[in-house]
């Protein structure tokens, strides 16, 4: 059998491929999908960077809060000072609640903190936080409010640097005897 060559009108053959077109839209097509993954790099690290400084704050925060709930639930706290810490709704507060710390545990958190006392915040693995203690109203008065919120500003001497970050929170329950 004889194979049939298709020839055009002006009498050249005919060849299966891809035209210069064909090639340029396939060429364009790939372009535009590569640079849409080459902007959301920037973005990816972006979210990389922020989930790890999460991650250090709510560990911070964690140890943190687990150290003052220790530290307030110990039988030798003075009622004297449990007692004088001011009262809030809860989401009433800001964190200018660091004076509300008692003393009972502001001294105990001090020999925690590498850093020591730094203008009214401790500090404690390179990281700021700020700690406040209060009683809910309309609770128990031996319940204790305690909340934390860090930051990774290295400068973070004003509210604003630390507005952003998430507040945790956690409860102690007074153990000690309420006469002293």
């Amino acid at each position: 059998m004889k194979q049939r060559k298709d020839r055009t009108l002006s009498g050249m053959l005919r060849r299966a491929g891809f035209s210069l077109v064909e090639v340029n839209m396939a060429v364009f097509v790939m372009a535009i999908g590569i640079l849409g993954m080459i902007a959301l790099y920037p973005l990816g690290l972006r979210e990389s960077m922020q989930s790890t400084a999460d991650l250090k704050q709510s560990s911070t925060a964690d140890y943190l809060l687990n150290q003052v709930v220790a530290i307030a639930s110990m039988t030798n706290f003075p009622w004297s000072q449990w007692n004088s810490m001011p009262e809030y709704e809860i989401g009433t507060w800001t964190l200018e609640l660091e004076n509300s710390v008692p003393d009972f545990i502001r001294s105990r958190m001090m020999s925690i903190s590498k850093e020591g006392k730094r203008q009214g915040s401790f500090s404690y693995n390179n990281s700021k936080f700020k700690i406040g203690c209060f009683k809910q109203a309309g609770r128990s008065d031996r319940i204790m409010g305690i909340v934390v919120q860090s930051t990774e500003s290295k400068n973070a001497e004003n509210y604003n640097q630390y507005s952003n970050n998430p507040v945790y929170f956690a409860e102690a329950f007074f153990q000690g005897d309420p006469t002293k």
